[in-house]
């Protein structure tokens, strides 16, 4: 008798331990792991090739680099937003690097994300992300097998690598396709065009955002998670450095992207008023949506699930939209579509980075957050259901429209002394 309670007990118990705790108990073990493998490999020879040698010069391969260097100024959101660490520390001025492709030759794509190294078997920083913390992302398998393959690898004759070490929505549209920009400048001044390389296995939303940036299947193959030889290896610069995205870059993909984009045949019904719903995803969900709704209903918002949408009817839907609410996620990635100055309410949860308020300032819209339950020490990447203080979001959603009503009478009013040519302000 005492068995038969005891057994699902423990089992219970396995299963809560191992839903709290087995992300962060992996991941430490996994940090433990590649720091004493970094220390191997070092002892054995390692060098990083980082973006700051690209610009003083200071490496052999060919480096290619088009339009300038961006600086983006962050102010504060708007009043009646909360006042969340993370995002207020984000306020300031951030210079962006002028991007550029690098030409390497003989070169190898080693491991799950494809990281590359030249022939010398230093590693090429740029495959892996514009932070220079790069190594972090490295798995420790990945290095040994670069330093003990014997290399009877195939060989592709030039290509890039668009896998990454998070192949979700947000790292896909910011760290992949928005490299495509330097992708075509190389075609340009070369006339070679590069095989892409992605991850296995692609969403068909990634599959449809390549179409509609005029690749075909037969422009990529699929990674194959283990490793390549690379006669020309091109690696476009990315285009975000830590929290802080190229506006210019989200220019240039809106624009292709809208360009390509077939007259409208779908049947879904547009509203330039929308409200990003996630009951599907566990812990990011607002947790009194209904709540929510009844207020913003009134107002003409429409409740959207983003995975139920095709990529083609998202670019769409935000391309006309006016206002934008949303639990903090991916789904506010799709801001970048927008065709004109958008307001953007944030509601965090029990985490999230302040890279959408530093998009949205970015890209000139009306920013407001709301998250009483943020809790800056958790980087577990770790969710709890959002429940929205709907007095709060009625009084920040109000202070946004009366700051966007009033900048639209300034700059109507300038407009008309343009016109008139009277200069007096």
């Amino acid at each position: 008798m005492v068995n038969f309670l005891v057994a699902p007990l423990r089992n219970l118990l396995k299963q809560k331990i191992s839903a709290a705790h087995r992300r962060t108990i992996g991941g430490a073990i996994r940090r433990s792991i590649q720091q004493q493998t970094f220390h191997f490999v070092r002892k054995i020879g390692l060098k990083v090739i980082t973006r700051q040698e690209v610009f003083e010069g200071k490496i052999e391969h060919r480096v290619f680099q088009f339009n300038t260097g961006e600086t983006i100024v962050i102010n504060n959101p708007c009043n009646g937003s909360d006042q969340i660490r993370e995002i207020l520390n984000t306020t300031g001025q951030h210079n962006l690097s002028q991007p550029f492709v690098i030409e390497v030759e003989n070169a190898k794509l080693v491991g799950a994300i494809a990281i590359g190294f030249d022939e010398a078997g230093n590693i090429i920083a740029e495959t892996i992300s514009g932070n220079p913390d790069c190594i972090k992302y490295i798995p420790a398998q990945t290095l040994l097998l670069e330093k003990l393959s014997n290399w009877a690898a195939p060989q592709i004759e030039a290509a890039c690598s668009l896998t990454n070490w998070n192949s979700g929505y947000f790292h896909w549209l910011i760290d992949c396709l928005t490299r495509l920009e330097g992708i075509e400048y190389y075609q340009a001044q070369t006339g070679i065009k590069p095989i892409l390389i992605i991850h296995a296995n692609p969403q068909e939303w990634q599959k449809e955002s390549l179409r509609l940036l005029g690749y075909n299947p037969d422009d990529c193959i699929e990674w194959n998670d283990s490793g390549v030889k690379v006669k020309k290896l091109v690696v476009p610069s990315f285009r975000r450095e830590h929290n802080i995205i190229s506006p210019t870059a989200c220019q240039w993909l809106r624009q292709r992207l809208l360009s390509n984009l077939s007259d409208n045949n779908s049947s879904l019904s547009l509203s330039p008023r929308i409200y990003i719903s996630r009951p599907k995803s566990a812990g990011r969900n607002i947790i009194n949506e209904a709540d929510v709704m009844a207020i913003l209903a009134p107002l003409g918002f429409v409740a959207y699930t983003m995975e139920e949408l095709s990529f083609a009817d998202e670019i769409r839907l935000f391309s006309q939209a006016e206002i934008v609410i949303a639990p903090h996620g991916a789904g506010l990635t799709n801001i970048i579509f927008a065709s004109q100055k958008l307001i953007v309410i944030d509601l965090f949860g029990s985490f999230g980075t302040p890279c959408f308020f530093a998009l949205a300032q970015a890209l000139g819209f009306y920013y407001g957050c709301l998250g009483e339950g943020f809790d800056p020490k958790n980087k577990t990447g770790k969710y709890k259901g959002i429940t929205v203080d709907i007095a709060k979001l009625q009084v920040l959603l109000q202070e946004l429209l009366n700051v966007r009503d009033n900048d639209r009478q300034v700059a109507s009013v300038e407009d008309t002394l343009f016109l008139t040519g009277d200069s007096a302000v």
